[in-house]
């Protein structure tokens, strides 16, 4: 059985017209902070401030510089910023301490033998091998 998947997963839903939650919420957070002004200050003052405040919530609703919300970009040049730039690799102690040889006493060491295969055993494992593992 066969499902359609849809293709556009990380388009936002739009809300309001052509506008999504997110830029919703940035355009109205603006309009109520310039309330505030309206209320609390006088008019050449709300002037400017309204202008500022609203400039800076319509950048942070429509811009998108490089695919990715203006308040993420801000905080990857901050992190760009406040990070070093040059990496340097630095041992910090020794994970691999190293054993003392002790060539004091031979009497302990047993010799290594290594042992070989031989015609029978090879031939057998070439037949098993050729036979697929039966």
């Amino acid at each position: 059985m066969r499902f359609k998947v849809p293709k556009d997963v990380d388009i936002e839903d739009r809300i309001v017209g052509p506008l999504t939650m997110k830029q919703m919420g940035w355009l109205g957070g603006g309009l109520l902070i310039c309330i505030v002004f309206w209320k609390t200050m006088d008019f050449s003052l709300f002037i400017f401030l309204a202008l500022v405040v609203m400039s800076l919530c319509a950048a942070f609703a429509f811009v998108r510089p490089y695919n990715q919300s203006l308040i993420a970009f801000c905080g990857s040049v901050a992190l760009f910023i406040t990070k070093p730039k040059l990496y340097f690799w630095r041992r910090k102690g020794d994970y691999f301490p190293r054993e003392k040889s002790s060539r004091k006493s031979t009497g302990n060491l047993v010799p290594l033998v290594k042992k070989g295969f031989s015609e029978k055993e090879i031939e057998g494992l070439a037949s098993t091998l050729d036979k697929g593992g039966a």
